[in-house]
C-alpha cells in the first residue's frame, strides 16, 4: 500500500511539474507573438524609411485617366512624427474585393525617403498583427494536441528558420553558390531538427543516418534533373532582379537548392515514422528474423507512401497554382503541351518527381537500417544470444 501512494505522488509531482513549465512557455510564446504584432518597422540608419499607420477614413474615386483610385487619411504610429495625420493613395483597377477592402481602423505600411519632408507613399497593408494571431492560434493548438512533443517540434522549426534566415540567405545574397549552400544547410538542419524535435533515441538515430543517406541521393536526382529538362529559372522580373543584382545569383542554383530544402520535410516524416513502426514490430515479436522485420516494416511504409506522395503533388500544385495559371492563361491559344513545357509548369513538375523519388527511397532505405540495427542495439536481444 505504501508503495502505490509513494507512485502517486511521484506521478502527480511530475505532472504538476510539466503542467507548470507548459503554462509558463505557453505565456511566454504568446507574449512573444503579442511583442510580433506591435513590432516597429521603423529605422532610423535607413534611407527608405517605414512607417505604421491607423487608417481614419477613406474615400474612393474614379475617373477615366488613372482608373479607381482610394484616398487613405491615416494617423502615423511610428518614428518621430507619430500621432499625426497624413493623406496618402493606392490604385485599387484590380478588382479584387480583399485589395480594396480597407476597413477604418485598420494598419497600413508607409515609406518615406530619409531627410525628406512629411510626404509619405502608401506601401502595403500591415500584415504582422494578423501573422502573429494565427502563430498564436498555432502555438495554442501545437501545445493542446503534441504537449511535449509539440514543443520540441516548434523547437525543431524555430532551430531550420534560424538557419536559413541566417546562414542561407545571406550567404547566397552576397554572392555564395545557392547549390552549394542549400547542401550544407540541409545536412546541418537534419542534424539538429531531427534530435530537437524527436528527442535523442535509437529511433532518432536511425532516422538521422536514413535522412543522410537519402539527401545524398536526393542531390543527385536533382542534379540529373536540372541537367535533362534545362531549366534556366528566368521566369518572371523578380527572377531578373536576382541576376541583375549587385552579386548576380545563379538561378539555376537556387532552383536545385531550393528543391534540396523543401525535400527535407518529408524525409523528416518517413525516416522518423518508418524507423519508429519497425521498432514497435520488433518489440511485438521479438522472434522475428532481420528479413522478416524488413518485409513487415516495408509493408507499412507502403501505406504510409501511397498517401504522402498525393499530399506531396498536392501542396506544390497548390504553392504554385498562381504561376501555373498564368502560363496557362497566356499562352495565347498553344497546345496544351505547349503550355506544360512552360518552365513554372515544369518546374513544379520536377520538384514533386525528386520530391516523391526521394520519399519512395528513404522507405526501404530507413527500414533496411532499423531492421538491422534496433535488434544489435537492444539489451534484451543481448541476452538471448548470450542464454
Amino acid at each position: 500500500m505504501a508503495v502505490n501512494i509513494r507512485v502517486r505522488s511521484v506521478n502527480f509531482s511530475f505532472r504538476r511539474k510539466h503542467l507548470v513549465s507548459g503554462s509558463v512557455i505557453l505565456v511566454l510564446l504568446v507574449l512573444s507573438s503579442l511583442w510580433l504584432a506591435n513590432i516597429s518597422p521603423y529605422r532610423t540608419d535607413a534611407n527608405e524609411q517605414y512607417f505604421r499607420a491607423k487608417v481614419l477614413s477613406t474615400h474612393i474615386s474614379r475617373s477615366p485617366t488613372f482608373g479607381m483610385t482610394e484616398t487613405i487619411e491615416a494617423q502615423v504610429v511610428d518614428g518621430p512624427h507619430a500621432s499625426n495625420t497624413t493623406t496618402v493613395t493606392r490604385t485599387v483597377n484590380y478588382g479584387d474585393k480583399s485589395y480594396v477592402r480597407m476597413p477604418v481602423g485598420s494598419d497600413i505600411l508607409l515609406g518615406k525617403e530619409k531627410g525628406t519632408a512629411n510626404i509619405y507613399q502608401y506601401i502595403e497593408r500591415w500584415h504582422i498583427p494578423g501573422v502573429a494571431t494565427i502563430f498564436t492560434i498555432l502555438l495554442i493548438v501545437v501545445l493542446l494536441v503534441g504537449w511535449w512533443r509539440g514543443l520540441t517540434s516548434l523547437l525543431g522549426l524555430t532551430i531550420s528558420i534560424w538557419v536559413l534566415a541566417v546562414f542561407v540567405i545571406p550567404r547566397i545574397i552576397a554572392g555564395s553558390s545557392p547549390y552549394a549552400v542549400c547542401i550544407e544547410a540541409a545536412f546541418v538542419i537534419t542534424m539538429i531538427s531531427i534530435y530537437t524535435a524527436h528527442g535523442l533515441s535509437k529511433r532518432t538515430t536511425i532516422a538521422l543516418i536514413s535522412s543522410c543517406i537519402t539527401l545524398g541521393v536526393v542531390i543527385g536526382l536533382v542534379a540529373l534533373s536540372t541537367y535533362l529538362v534545362g531549366t534556366s529559372e528566368v521566369v518572371n522580373e523578380d527572377a531578373t532582379g536576382l541576376v541583375s543584382g549587385a552579386n548576380s545569383i545563379s538561378l539555376s542554383g537556387l532552383f536545385t537548392g531550393a528543391i534540396i530544402i523543401a525535400s527535407l520535410g518529408v524525409l523528416y516524416d518517413i525516416t522518423t515514422s518508418q524507423s519508429a513502426a519497425v521498432d514497435e514490430i520488433r518489440k511485438a515479436n521479438r522472434k522475428l528474423s532481420n528479413l522478416e522485420l524488413y518485409h513487415k516494416g516495408l509493408s507499412v511504409g507502403r501505406e504510409h507512401i501511397a498517401a504522402l506522395i498525393n499530399t506531396l503533388a498536392l501542396a506544390y500544385v497548390g504553392v504554385a497554382l498562381p504561376s501555373i495559371l498564368i502560363t496557362v492563361m497566356y499562352n495565347n491559344g498553344a497546345p496544351f503541351v505547349v503550355a506544360l513545357n512552360g518552365e513554372p509548369v515544369v518546374e513544379e513538375i520536377i520538384r514533386t518527381f525528386v520530391a516523391c523519388m526521394g520519399t519512395l527511397l528513404a522507405v526501404p532505405i530507413t527500414t533496411a537500417l532499423a531492421a538491422y540495427l534496433l535488434p544489435r542495439w537492444s539489451p534484451h536481444k543481448q541476452k538471448l544470444l548470450k542464454n
